[in-house]
């Protein structure tokens, strides 16, 4: 049946007002960063920035700079960072910046490849942190933590004088990375458990109950320290307070909630995937504490995945964080912040665990986008294809208010067949959101949608004759009347991706959504002449209709009036997906691979798991000639590409395993199995509780089990794997578990019918996997 949607977006629109916010910050050569109640700017230019979390001190400083690199080449524009409190001070007095704790190494690497830093100080967590990252010596004082109590403060105020010996030089005011910071975490709304009790989980970190003046106090303290930064930034969740005009309130969501206490707790499908206007309602479904008008809506909890409870353990599809974001997006967000983006470990105190009781007790995967060895997740191709998009169309984006169709507020999760849709527009330009994704409940294909858009002036029908298609878990956004060096785009069925300027011409590519039809609605009038190769158009009163099939060769060329060119590049989704936009060998480029594409300087940094061969295309083509780690590198011309492949050489690793038990396994490698620029994981594919890995009777990483493979990275353990052996052990799985539902049949018949015992634990196979780093660089020859 035809779905057909009528969007007025011809009303009045929100204003933009600036100058009350006591925030911003000048650097040298000019450099500034400002905010007003739609959008930041970044040197006077509208600018929605990606944000990703990643903390310092939970992955090896060794390997930061990689990492940091990764996460560059994801579009990651700003690190967020916890400062966890117990991890530097875990004995009074002692401030421990060394190793993992180094802070200041880290804004170093920060700054040497131009990423932003946004440091959250605390002093209050969480992030699954033991005691939500206070030291356990602040549990047995006479006073009340996270409170106006100047017994309290005193503490407070030394860290805040520690972390800012650490950043000196490193602010912004001194071009360094660090624009902001965040104070405090979750204030008034939620605490932690004290980890320090005969029982975990009976007493718990207080919210706090010092209200605004405890925010405005926390302000005070860090700019006395030094701290003097363009932001300060506070979660705005429910009931947490929001000094007017002094901090800049984060919003976020989550699309899995596994934090409930109750084992037999059943999450209802997340009102996140509706549309709403955030800007104007910022706190979903609650009441905020502060007016959403005033500032923009900017997000710093964007879940990138989620921690796995004992009780509760989902498992977060792709499709749920880019949909996510998408619904961020097109309900006003104009700073999208991923919790987390990268996964680490937690460190080992000198006197307990360091994690919260419900989580495991090293690892903090949480299925991000990076994982916590490093690991390239699905999220991390779906979510760059946004970030492509921001750096391109962010600072048009960025003015542009939410517009939400009729039936919009009587939404529900479970509704799987209404359409869900915004638009963001300003001036007769912007773009329509969709998204076709719900959790906990299977969503249907949309088939046959048209949305009228009714501009002041006109009418625009999108698509023009034949409906379009989304498909269920598909998210999507469209452009409307956006104007590509003149050339006036009424309407597109395809995504934006990147705006490269070539060789004489500009060049916009675009990629089709999963069962979507191409097709591309331009004013004839703006264009003198028109070409398409794969595809096939028609002309009705004065609009040009495009067909197209999308793929590498697909190209539309127009050629204006004056002669210049500009060129649309159709993609597939699957093709865009090997798409990242980077800056090497002299201009910004178009890399297109299927191994995970990272700049490291002059050098092309490929990452590959089990393919024999990788295939790169770059546009436009290199000026020099290329050489490779792994032999020759000769490129060809196809298209407006240049075309390498690159032959792989093969590496395995013999393990020597021996299982004693079902659920026990020893396993000794051969010595030096992690060659230079090699990574190695071990993929154990089991049934049972939890997973522990051991070295020497020492537990080195750990695993709640919810039906995927785990994976365990051994290059950080190499020099004890040249002579220990690697223990894994299973815990079993009782009959009467509330884990069972995350067995993959969700059934009591996962347990084996032969079977009398009331446990399961099984090993199934074990594996490793090699990911090869290829370099591609200029030849030296």
């Amino acid at each position: 049946m035809p779905i057909t949607k009528t969007l007025t977006i011809s009303q009045p629109l929100p204003e933009i007002t600036a100058g009350h916010l006591k925030l911003g910050g000048h650097g040298p050569q000019g450099k500034t960063i400002s905010l007003n109640n739609f959008y930041l700017e970044q040197d006077g230019q509208p600018w929605i920035p990606v944000m990703g979390e990643f903390h310092f001190s939970r992955y090896p400083h060794q390997e930061w700079e990689a990492e940091l690199l990764k996460m560059k080449a994801g579009g990651v524009e700003i690190v967020t960072t916890y400062i966890f409190w117990i991890h530097i001070e875990e004995e009074e007095g002692l401030f421990d910046w060394s190793g993992n704790n180094n802070l200041r190494k880290f804004g170093e690497l920060c700054a040497a490849h131009s990423l932003q830093v946004l440091a959250r100080i605390g002093p209050f967590s969480h992030g699954e942190c033991r005691n939500g990252g206070l030291p356990d010596w602040l549990y047995g004082r006479p006073f009340a933590v996270r409170s106006n109590d100047e017994r309290y403060l005193f503490y407070v105020k030394r860290l805040y004088n520690e972390i800012a010996a650490q950043l000196k030089g490193l602010l912004f005011k001194d071009g360094g990375p660090v624009i902001g910071v965040q104070l405090d975490n979750e204030y008034m709304h939620c605490g932690a458990p004290w980890e320090v009790t005969y029982r975990p989980g009976t007493q718990w970190v207080p919210s706090g109950s010092g209200g605004e003046e405890h925010m405005r106090i926390l302000k005070r303290l860090a700019i006395e320290a030094g701290l003097d930064v363009p932001l300060y930034t506070c979660t705005g969740w429910t009931n947490s307070p929001v000094p007017e005009d002094e901090i800049l309130p984060m919003q976020g969501g989550y699309a899995f909630t596994p934090w409930s206490p109750d084992p037999n707790y059943r999450q209802p499908p997340s009102p996140e995937f509706i549309f709403r206007d955030r800007h104007r309602e910022p706190v979903l479904n609650a009441r905020p504490t502060y007016d959403g008008l005033r500032y923009p809506y900017v997000t710093c909890e964007i879940g990138g995945g989620i921690q796995d409870t004992y009780h509760h353990r989902p498992v977060v599809p792709a499709e749920a964080t880019e949909g996510l974001a998408v619904v961020q997006l097109g309900s006003g967000a104009n700073l999208l912040g991923y919790y987390l983006y990268h996964g680490g470990s937690n460190p080992t105190g000198r006197h307990a665990w360091m994690n919260e009781f419900t989580v495991p007790r090293i690892s903090y995967d949480f299925q991000a986008p990076l994982g916590e060895f490093g690991q390239f997740k699905p999220s991390f191709a779906s979510l760059r294809l946004l970030h492509m998009f921001l750096k391109d169309f962010g600072s048009l984006l960025a003015p542009m208010p939410v517009i939400l169709p009729d039936d919009a507020g009587g939404l529900t999760p479970e509704n799987t067949f209404t359409l869900r849709f915004s638009a963001r527009t300003r001036g007769g330009t912007g773009f329509l959101f969709f998204c076709n994704y719900q959790d906990h409940v299977e969503m249907l294909d949309q088939k046959d949608v048209r949305i009228h858009l009714r501009i002041e002036h006109e009418t625009i029908s999108i698509p023009h004759k034949k409906g379009l298609a989304l498909q269920k878990n598909v998210s999507a956004i469209l452009p409307f009347n956006l104007s590509l060096e003149g050339v006036l785009l009424k309407y597109a069925t395809v995504q934006p991706l990147a705006r490269i300027e070539g060789d004489g011409s500009v060049d916009y590519f675009f990629f089709a959504p999963p069962g979507m039809e191409a097709e591309y609605a331009v004013d004839h009038s703006t264009y003198a002449r028109l070409v398409v190769k794969h595809g096939s158009l028609t002309e009705e009163s004065g609009i040009t209709y495009i067909s197209v099939d999308p793929g590498f060769d697909c190209v539309t060329e127009f050629t204006k009036a004056d002669g210049s060119q500009v060129r649309l590049f159709t993609l597939t989704r699957l093709q865009a997906e090997l798409c990242s936009r980077q800056t090497i060998w002299g201009c910004e480029r178009l890399i297109i691979s299927d191994a995970s594409a990272v700049v490291s300087g002059e050098e092309l940094h490929l990452y590959s798991s089990g393919q024999k061969q990788i295939e790169l295309f770059t546009y436009p083509a290199p000026m020099d000639r290329l050489e490779s780690s792994s032999g020759a590198c000769k490129g060809k011309t196809e298209g407006i590409y240049t075309h390498y492949t690159l032959k792989l050489p093969r590496k395995e690793i013999k393990l020597n395993v021996e299982q004693t038990t079902e659920d026990r396994v020893c396993i000794r490698f051969p010595k030096g199995i992690m060659p230079d620029g090699q990574a190695v994981l071990l993929r154990v594919d089991y049934t049972g509780d939890t997973g522990e890995a051991y070295i020497d009777g020492k537990l080195v990483g750990d695993n709640f089990y919810n039906g995927t493979p785990w994976e365990f990275g051994l290059n950080r353990f190499a020099r004890l794997l040249d002579d220990k052996e690697l223990f894994i052990l299973i815990q079993p799985l009782e009959k009467t578990s509330s884990a069972l539902r995350y067995i993959p049949t969700g059934r009591k018949e996962a347990f084996r019918k032969e079977t009398t015992h009331d446990h399961l634990a099984e090993i199934k196979s074990i594996s490793s996997v090699i990911e090869q780093k290829i370099i591609v660089r200029p030849s030296k020859k």
